[in-house]
């Protein structure tokens, strides 16, 4: 077992242990327009949609008085906060096209074009984006492939070399060896890990909100933004959406 899939599968047992918690500090009622059911952005710096104890054990993967008090990291922290809480975040659907780390194919967003696509930003070192891949996994089971695809866009390291958890991936020097790390975690999943350039385009792209997850319908629209990705978020929405669109995609729409 490689070092990624242990730490994958620790977080997966701690997952399935601890997601019963109410989705809080989000309204879940779509609203319809004239073409699509949209709903209402999630994008907050902070962990809400976690518990106390589920921050505590991703706060013990890395070195949490490093980021409180080096200036460097903290500038950081401000860069991401500013991009999170919505001043840099995709606010209409923007095409892409990167390889699958798992297979070496490319995929292009436009390609899927009617089914409704999922994807969040992650990376090795990025604990909350660890937490939530093994809940997509189950997810993805829950939806036929052909109406839904749900996937990851390896980007930046969180924290490249941080502490004895991470210090086997320091910050990526290399396409070569971004695609590694890439690779290395995409094989401890059955959905795909997508790999951004060594130059994060696509996450640029999208606002560089660490873990953010975004959902496009069949026709292409931009229809969800969330700042952490959140599988029972995703799972409403999938739902709610495919109900939308089994009733005929009614003007007039409600969760009841």
């Amino acid at each position: 077992m490689s070092r990624a899939q242990a730490l994958i599968l620790t977080i997966a047992l701690f997952a399935t242990s601890a997601r019963a918690q109410i989705v809080t500090n989000w309204d879940p009622k779509p609203f319809v327009t004239d073409s699509a059911l949209v709903f209402h952005d999630d994008l907050d710096f902070y962990l809400n949609g976690y518990t106390k104890k589920e921050i505590k054990t991703m706060r013990r993967m890395v070195s949490i008085w490093r980021m409180n008090f080096d200036k460097v990291i903290r500038a950081t922290i401000n860069d991401i906060r500013t991009h999170s809480e919505g001043t840099g975040v995709a606010t209409r659907t923007k095409d892409f096209e990167l390889p699958i780390a798992q297979t070496g194919k490319t995929y292009r967003l436009s390609d899927d074009a009617g089914k409704v696509r999922v994807f969040m930003f992650g990376s090795i070192t990025n604990p909350p984006a660890r937490f939530q891949l093994p809940l997509w996994e189950a997810l993805q089971q829950k939806f036929d492939t052909n109406q839904v695809r749900l996937f990851m866009i390896y980007g930046r390291e969180l924290h490249p070399g941080d502490q004895k958890t991470y210090r086997d991936y320091p910050a990526p020097k290399s396409e070569h060896e971004k695609l590694a790390y890439a690779q290395e975690l995409g094989n401890t999943v059955r959905i795909p890990v997508l790999v951004d350039g060594l130059n994060d385009a696509v996450s640029d792209l999208y606002g560089r909100a660490p873990n953010a997850a975004y959902v496009v319908d069949k026709d292409g629209t931009l229809i969800f933004r969330g700042t952490w990705a959140d599988s029972r978020k995703i799972e409403h929405i999938l739902t709610t959406l495919m109900r939308w669109y089994a009733e005929g995609k009614p003007k007039r729409f409600s969760l009841n």
